[in-house]
């Protein structure tokens, strides 16, 4: 496939010619979107997906995105990429390299960004002869899911973090995660002085169990900026631990005056930044969730998801946005959510209806809040890539395994809340190849008409 972005990228014309700055204001209508996933959630694929539906709808006519009507296609007249300030554009050529070669793109592990930019034909009578054309813009930001969970730290103090983080892992399903670094942890010598190697033992200890966790399908682990060597933040030289109560309460003890220093640090100049800097303030939010891992985990693992999105909730600022004070007050409050349900194709179509209760379910918390803030949102079921194919009977799917096997497997009716599952039951979840022909199954992902149709809509 050629360099999807030698055939995207053009040089910036003039948005329109003979148009004042104002006539521009008038003709780009623009949305700028949060898409909050945490881990492994499919941000980087549903980019990957969104680029080429877009693309191949804009520059071949191709008619995916079919219930998308606020975009229809035969007025799109072209589509460009722009670099979003001085973020490093989404690595889209790479993404479809390692599709290409049947491996799954790499999770993200910095920040990337782009602005899509489509250009319409006007259909108006007066507008097509002042206005011929006018521009959507997308502004997207790609991030590390881990960052997410870090958010809610920022408006703690080290002893407060640490009471609740050793709380939380002391509930399943951490507490079995975390056994290793709770016998560290009692074993080690707090009377000794918090050298910088002491410190790492401490905090080499935590970092394993966080890693094991995120294996292990545990949504909530902080600080996720730990698990990520190549993000920015080095935790070797300024990681800290949560340490017990009898520390922590001590504002005098030196392993408590040491750590909190280093938390002190973690917040302004690493969360405080990267909240300016890369959460920035949008009009619309996509939150997107893997209700997979949980399924496959436990029961436990499903109520800590819901508990994770609730505490997420806090983070953003959400408002209901109008025309007044969004262009003249230059307020920047989240006014529409859609929480979705990645993934969507690895369950049979009898099986989508108890999904989407259960992704309900489990974004319970974050939805009383948006109510309480007159905040619309809506739930959706989407597939990035439709990597599986509708079985020969209700409740099965086929898919080509990794040994080139076209095969069909049966599936269990899926809980349609998580109090329908008993405490030791899982689900055991599909984890197809790259098909091979990628490419039209990214065409024929579903789902994405539905939730950008719903967000670019006006109330």
């Amino acid at each position: 496939m050629k360099s999807f972005l030698k055939n995207v990228l053009s040089p910036l014309e003039p948005l329109l010619d003979g148009i004042t700055s104002a006539g521009d204001w008038f003709t780009r209508e623009n949305h700028r979107f949060t898409i909050t996933g945490l881990s492994r959630s499919g941000k980087s694929m549903l980019f990957t997906s969104l680029m080429t539906i877009l693309k191949y709808r804009s520059e071949h006519q191709y008619q995916c995105l079919p219930l998308l009507k606020h975009l229809p296609a035969e007025l799109v007249d072209s589509m460009w990429l722009e670099p979003v300030d001085d973020f490093p554009l989404f690595p889209i050529d790479d993404h479809i390299a390692s599709l290409e070669k049947g491996e799954w793109p790499a999770p993200t592990e910095n920040v990337y960004a782009f602005k899509m930019v489509v250009r319409l034909k006007q259909t108006g009578q007066f507008k097509k002869y002042l206005f011929p054309h006018t521009h959507v813009v997308f502004e997207f930001i790609d991030y590390p899911g881990e960052w997410i969970t870090d958010l809610p730290m920022a408006g703690k103090t080290f002893a407060q973090w640490s009471d609740s983080a050793l709380a939380q892992q002391m509930t399943d399903p951490q507490r079995f995660y975390a056994k290793d670094w709770h016998h560290t942890l009692e074993q080690f010598d707090f009377d000794s002085d918090p050298t910088p190697e002491a410190m790492l033992t401490l905090t080499s200890s935590y970092r394993d169990y966080l890693k094991q966790a995120k294996l292990a399908g545990i949504a909530m682990l902080q600080p996720g900026s730990f698990l990520l060597d190549g993000s920015g933040f080095n935790w070797r030289e300024t990681g800290f631990t949560p340490l017990p109560a009898k520390i922590s309460s001590d504002i005098t003890h030196p392993w408590t005056k040491a750590f909190n220093a280093r938390f002190s640090e973690f917040q302004q100049d690493w969360l405080k930044p990267l909240r300016a800097g890369t959460f920035r303030e949008a009009d619309k939010q996509i939150i997107l969730v893997d209700l997979f891992e949980g399924l496959n985990h436990s029961k436990q693992h499903l109520v800590q998801l819901k508990e994770t999105l609730s505490h997420l909730a806090d983070v953003f600022v959400y408002g209901e946005q109008d025309w007044f004070s969004k262009h003249v007050l230059r307020k920047q409050e989240i006014g529409k959510v859609a929480f979705v349900a990645t993934k969507a194709d690895l369950v049979p179509d009898a099986e989508k209806p108890q999904l989407l209760a259960l992704l309900k379910d489990v974004c319970g918390g974050a939805t009383a809040r948006l109510e309480r803030e007159d905040v619309p949102y809506e739930h959706f079921l989407v597939s990035a890539i439709q990597a599986t194919d509708e079985g020969s009977k209700p409740g099965a799917l086929r898919y080509t395994n990794k040994h080139k096997q076209y095969v069909e497997v049966q599936f269990e009716p899926l809980p349609a809340h998580i109090k329908d599952m008993s405490a030791d039951e899982h689900y055991p979840a599909l984890y197809p190849p790259v098909p091979a022909d990628y490419l039209p199954r990214m065409l024929n992902g579903r789902g994405l008409d539905k939730l950008f149709q719903f967000l670019l809509t006006t109330r």
